[in-house]
């Protein structure tokens, strides 16, 4: 199986990095562009639900957080909504000089190298939209 590492130095605490992927309306701010106008469920327990949706362009993401230690580390179940196959990520959040944040985003259990690639640009932009996000 093919798996992907994609990192990104955030400009805020960890705490505040943490609450951007674990609060459904900070999430929706970020994680997909404005124009998809996404909405997000997540339930921040084990086996709770983190999932976003965009019926502008008719995509969605169902996963199931498998492991959640604040404001460490979370595991998602990935599915990507109408695909059967389920991927691993694994995002942590470790501290960096002047108060910021490494994220590191681990992705396992690619099928395909074409698979693998859209996921690898889907990181990079999302993580650079968090980037900016706090940029000065």
């Amino acid at each position: 199986m093919l798996e992907l590492t994609e990192g990104a130095l955030v400009a805020a605490t960890a705490d505040d990095v943490w609450a951007d992927f674990t609060d459904a309306a900070r999430l929706a701010e970020w994680f997909w562009p404005p124009r998809l106008e996404s909405a997000v469920t997540i339930e921040p327990q084990e086996l709770g639900a983190w999932r976003v949706r965009s019926d502008v362009a008719g995509i969605g993401v169902n996963a199931t957080i498998v492991a959640i230690e604040p404001p460490r580390a979370l595991r998602l179940g990935w599915r990507w909504d109408g695909e059967p196959g389920v991927t691993d990520v694994e995002i942590t959040f470790e501290d960096a000089a002047d108060a910021s944040t490494r994220v590191i985003v681990r992705q396992s259990g690619f099928a395909t190298a074409g698979e693998r690639t859209s996921h690898v640009e889907g990181w990079v932009d999302c993580l650079q939209r968090l980037v900016d996000r706090y940029a000065a």
